[in-house]
Protein backbone atom coordinates (compact mmCIF):
# COMPACT_ATOMS: atom_id res chain seq x y z
CA UNK A 1 0.00 0.00 0.00
CA UNK A 2 2.55 2.25 0.80
CA UNK A 3 4.69 1.47 -2.24
CA UNK A 4 1.59 2.27 -4.54
CA UNK A 5 0.95 5.78 -2.77
CA UNK A 6 5.08 6.35 -3.48
CA UNK A 7 4.74 5.64 -6.82
CA UNK A 8 1.71 7.71 -7.18
CA UNK A 9 3.64 10.55 -5.37
CA UNK A 10 6.10 10.31 -7.61
CA UNK A 11 4.35 9.97 -10.69
CA UNK A 12 2.15 13.38 -10.20
CA UNK A 13 5.31 15.11 -8.95
CA UNK A 14 6.92 14.81 -12.02
CA UNK A 15 4.22 16.61 -13.60
CA UNK A 16 5.99 19.81 -12.00
CA UNK A 17 8.82 20.24 -13.95
CA UNK A 18 7.35 18.32 -16.89
CA UNK A 19 4.86 21.44 -16.93
CA UNK A 20 7.66 23.71 -17.01
CA UNK A 21 9.67 21.91 -19.31
CA UNK A 22 6.84 21.77 -21.92
CA UNK A 23 6.17 25.88 -21.67
CA UNK A 24 10.06 26.77 -21.81
CA UNK A 25 11.42 24.37 -24.62
CA UNK A 26 9.41 26.82 -26.91
CA UNK A 27 10.71 30.48 -25.76
CA UNK A 28 12.66 31.85 -28.42
CA UNK A 29 16.12 32.08 -26.59
CA UNK A 30 19.00 34.46 -27.72
CA UNK A 31 22.24 33.37 -29.03
CA UNK A 32 23.33 33.64 -25.05
CA UNK A 33 20.54 31.34 -24.01
CA UNK A 34 18.62 33.51 -22.12
CA UNK A 35 14.92 35.28 -22.76
CA UNK A 36 13.89 37.69 -20.80
CA UNK A 37 10.66 37.63 -20.46
CA UNK A 38 9.31 41.75 -20.01
CA UNK A 39 5.56 40.93 -18.66
CA UNK A 40 7.06 39.83 -15.40
CA UNK A 41 10.55 40.89 -15.78
CA UNK A 42 12.22 37.70 -15.20
CA UNK A 43 15.25 36.12 -17.65
CA UNK A 44 14.65 32.08 -18.41
CA UNK A 45 17.94 30.15 -18.87
CA UNK A 46 17.83 27.74 -21.93
CA UNK A 47 19.86 25.45 -19.42
CA UNK A 48 16.97 24.87 -17.34
CA UNK A 49 14.96 22.88 -20.13
CA UNK A 50 17.56 20.43 -19.92
CA UNK A 51 17.37 20.14 -16.30
CA UNK A 52 13.39 20.25 -16.14
CA UNK A 53 13.45 17.47 -18.76
CA UNK A 54 16.32 15.21 -17.16
CA UNK A 55 14.01 15.74 -13.46
CA UNK A 56 10.49 14.62 -15.41
CA UNK A 57 12.03 11.84 -16.37
CA UNK A 58 13.65 10.77 -13.23
CA UNK A 59 10.86 10.71 -11.09
CA UNK A 60 8.49 9.27 -13.94
CA UNK A 61 11.00 5.72 -13.99
CA UNK A 62 11.36 5.70 -10.01
CA UNK A 63 7.63 5.94 -10.02
CA UNK A 64 7.31 3.06 -12.83
CA UNK A 65 10.29 1.04 -10.66
CA UNK A 66 8.37 1.53 -7.37
CA UNK A 67 5.04 0.81 -8.69
CA UNK A 68 6.48 -2.30 -10.94
CA UNK A 69 8.13 -3.53 -7.00
CA UNK A 70 4.75 -3.06 -5.16
CA UNK A 71 3.13 -5.38 -7.55
CA UNK A 72 5.20 -8.16 -6.69
CA UNK A 73 3.86 -10.36 -4.07
CA UNK A 74 5.75 -10.22 -0.65
CA UNK A 75 8.09 -12.65 0.48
Amino acid sequence: MLRRFIAIFLLIAAAAPGVLFWQRQSLPYNEEGRYFDLAQGVVYEAQAVTAYGVTTVVLIILGLIVLAIGRRPDE
